[in-house]
């Protein structure tokens, strides 16, 4: 069955089998009891794998790129369940559930697709109570109306 994914994607499994196989559906932990690899019994992990490539390797860093990832996650999960479901009550069922799994990684996905992609010297504390501590004793006077 062919799927859809980027270029670097089939590159990086064709160096990399095994780090590969590691990816899979679910965030790890318990999650991965949340939203495992089989829909009612059929296995999408190969889906899973190319959606945890992209949210670790995909070169765009936006939230258009973000779009991408979980884009092509919905169409190579629909691929698997049109192409391998026998059951019409199954292959709706299943369906349903790829539409759950979206809704999912559009929610919830934008922490794992930024985690490691910014280097750290852009990220910083905020602590505006200490900043307008730190205003106030060098006795500049702050304007209430702004």
């Amino acid at each position: 069955m062919k799927l859809f994914a980027h270029t670097e994607c089939w590159k990086f499994i064709e160096e990399f089998p095994e780090d590969f196989k590691s990816f899979g559906c679910g965030p790890g932990g318990i999650g991965d009891r949340l939203v495992p690899d089989k829909m009612y019994g059929l296995d999408v992990s190969d889906a899973c794998r190319i959606h945890d490539w992209y949210y670790r390797f995909y070169s765009d860093n936006t939230e258009a790129g973000r779009r991408v990832a979980d884009d092509v996650f919905k169409n190579n999960l629909l691929r698997i369940v049109r192409e391998r479901s026998k059951s019409k009550i199954l292959k709706w069922l299943r369906i349903m559930r790829c539409r759950t799994y979206y809704s999912l990684v559009r929610f919830g996905g934008g922490p794992a697709y930024y985690e490691d992609r910014n280097p750290d010297s852009e990220y910083r504390v905020l602590d505006l109570d200490g900043l307008l501590a730190e205003v106030v004793v060098k006795g500049v006077k702050i304007d209430e109306n702004v």
